[in-house]
């Protein structure tokens, strides 16, 4: 191909609003018992890394992808490469405390060797760094109906939470500035399928102003992600300054609404089905979904493709192929201009 971009030029043009030479495909994770199955073989996947640099040999993905999420204060119990929240242990003021003194140690240069090795081999592919800021972790970390109540009852006592997992956060932040990422993508899930997680007035009074302090801290160009339809969110969300919305997650989220809507303001990620196309569907279902969300989405740029969430374990390796292929075929600037 012509004038071919460097998989980080095209992710970041598509960023920017313009249009690529063939839509980019990031994700914020593959896990690995499915990677291992495209591969047909075992990766090796060094510390922190979300997938292996192995996964570039068989999918287009333009990006690779780093960890730095902040730990649950909870008991996970794990199922592979999921985590589940078994026992939230936030509860009280004295929780908080014990909290603040069980966060792991992120003012050593040790902290983040294993992020800058991980910078050395990127490459030419857009590198993501994974960021939480803290609203996520004290509701994972309270127990969502806990959290509920306290924003009602102890308001007082959720923002001191966020207060706690900011100032861990802040200094994490703080290091990947001076670090070679690309991309800041933070995930904060604040919506259900049916819609947002709290009544806006809540997240106006109490989220929002945490949030946007934080978002100021980000120097990187940032993606937000969000599970579930947090449409009704997002003039809030806009104003932290974030350059893409992710991960638009379908059917309840109308991502060709969308793309009329704000599609000239911010950069739209992802939006192919997890509940189905791509864990249950079949190759060739996948295939029409991808090449229609490349062609009506990717139309004028400012459109990066991804799964609705991240390369699940229980997607099927043979529809993830598809949908690598369909992005190959149907994706490039020819196509998706016309």
């Amino acid at each position: 191909m012509k004038n071919e971009m460097t998989p980080r030029e095209r992710v970041m043009t598509a960023l920017n609003l313009g249009q690529p030479d063939r839509v980019p495909w990031i994700e914020a994770y593959v896990h690995s018992s499915l990677e291992n199955q495209i591969l047909g073989r075992s990766g090796a996947k060094p510390p922190g890394a979300q997938f292996t640099d192995e996964i570039h040999e068989k999918l287009c993905l333009d990006n690779t992808s780093y960890n730095f999420h902040a730990p649950l204060y909870a008991e996970i119990e794990q199922h592979g490469d999921l985590k589940l929240v078994r026992a939230p242990w936030l509860k009280s003021w004295e929780d908080l405390e014990k909290l603040k003194r069980w966060l792991p140690d992120n003012t050593q240069d040790s902290f983040y060797e294993e992020a800058k090795a991980h910078l050395k081999r990127k490459g030419d592919y857009a590198a993501v760094c994974c960021l939480k800021i803290g609203v996520a972790n004290t509701y994972n970390s309270m127990g969502y109906e806990d959290f509920i109540y306290n924003l009602t009852d102890a308001p007082e006592f959720i923002e001191a939470c966020f207060e706690a997992w900011g100032e861990w956060c802040s200094r994490t932040i703080e290091r990947v500035n001076e670090m070679d990422f690309d991309i800041a993508l933070v995930a904060e899930d604040i919506a259900f399928q049916q819609g947002p997680m709290v009544v806006p007035a809540q997240y106006e009074k109490y989220i929002f102003p945490f949030c946007k302090k934080m978002f100021s801290q980000i120097s990187k160009p940032v993606i937000y992600h969000s599970d579930g339809n947090y449409t009704g969110l997002l003039d809030y969300v806009l104003q932290y300054g974030v350059k893409g919305i992710a991960n638009l997650e379908p059917p309840c989220t109308d991502i060709y609404k969308l793309k009329e809507t704000y599609g000239k303001k911010v950069c739209l990620v992802g939006n192919i089905d997890l509940h189905y196309t791509l864990t249950r569907g079949t190759p060739e279902e996948t295939t029409a979904e991808v090449r229609e969300k490349l062609e009506r989405v990717g139309k004028g740029g400012g459109y990066i493709i991804a799964s609705a969430n991240g390369i699940t374990s229980y997607c099927k390796p043979e529809n993830v192929l598809a949908m690598s292929a369909a992005i190959l075929k149907y994706g490039v600037t020819e196509r998706v201009s016309a």
